[in-house]
């Protein structure tokens, strides 16, 4: 099978990489969502030695082919039983069987070219695999509940895929309970999901401190916690293997979720208001 290993891109090629389904299913061309953040096409380019297009101006261009039926262990030079560190924050377990590519070309940027990389988990890292999974998450519970959600944030304390923050509105008392129907619809979108952070309008959700306080002053343990037992999730994340609860991990990548509702309940809203600067009417003269 010909392919290009495309190394040295924009940031736009780079982040439309890492979408993946609900968002973009599968046989979805992620060079589209590329094209979308750059408002313009990606460039393409034929291989040299490959039939197979490579990324226009890549730093790097690799053209090779996956040699069928051949393997080899991805720990090969270690020999540790560990790959490369994952968006969790541990080191992988190494596969012992990855497909081989022989390489049929190299050309690259003439002047100078850069091998450009991204280090597991850096919060370059994370961040970028958040992106997609917020995308997934706004898009099924606006539709399911429009207006209610206004924002999301995965967080990197939740390597991008984990946890996510997100941002309740509520217009009337009718509204009391919808923003836990959100975060189930939340799960229902990602099944990687583990933790759903529910806050109101007025915090920021991605100024950890103030997401912090509303869990320490909007927040009772013994009321606004859900745990939902049993169900699917990533099976990178090292607390979701058998040995660590036998009696509800059958297999490794089952999780108990949480939802910590952070948000006031709407007939107390006045209770919970933040103290506020006082308002400047003639700000301008201390600019003078």
């Amino acid at each position: 099978m010909p392919i290009t290993i495309n190394i040295g891109l924009d940031p736009a090629i780079t982040i439309g990489a890492t979408f993946e389904p609900p968002t973009t299913p599968l046989g979805y061309n992620e060079l589209q969502v590329a094209g979308a953040l750059r408002n313009e096409p990606v460039q393409v380019v034929p291989g040299v030695a490959v039939d197979a297009l490579g990324i226009a101006r890549s730093e790097w261009i690799i053209e090779a082919e996956i040699m069928p039926n051949q393997t080899m262990q991805e720990d090969i030079n270690t020999n540790t039983g560990y790959a490369m560190p994952e968006f969790p924050g541990y080191n992988g377990t190494a596969n012992p069987a990855v497909n081989v590519v022989k390489v049929k070309a190299v050309t690259h940027r003439q002047d100078r070219p850069i091998v450009q990389t991204t280090i597991g988990p850096s919060e370059e890292h994370v961040s970028m695999a958040g992106i997609p999974t917020e995308a997934s998450i706004l898009n099924l519970v606006d539709r399911a509940i429009p207006g209610k959600v206004l924002n999301v944030y995965n967080a990197p304390a939740g390597g991008g895929k984990l946890m996510t923050i997100m941002q309740i509105h509520k217009d009337n008392e009718a509204d009391e309970g919808i923003q836990r129907q959100a975060a189930l619809l939340a799960f229902s979108a990602f099944k990687e999901l583990k933790t759903v952070i529910l806050v109101d309008e007025d915090v920021d959700i991605f100024d950890w401190n103030d997401v912090m306080w509303t869990i320490n002053t909007r927040f009772q343990a013994d009321r606004d916690i859900m745990v939902l037992e049993g169900m699917r999730n990533h099976p990178l994340d090292p607390s979701e293997l058998p040995e660590y609860d036998p009696a509800r991990i059958r297999i490794r990548g089952m999780s108990s979720k949480l939802v910590l509702d952070g948000t006031v309940p709407y007939d107390m809203r006045d209770t919970f208001k933040r103290a506020a600067f006082k308002e400047i009417s003639d700000w301008q003269k201390y600019l003078d």
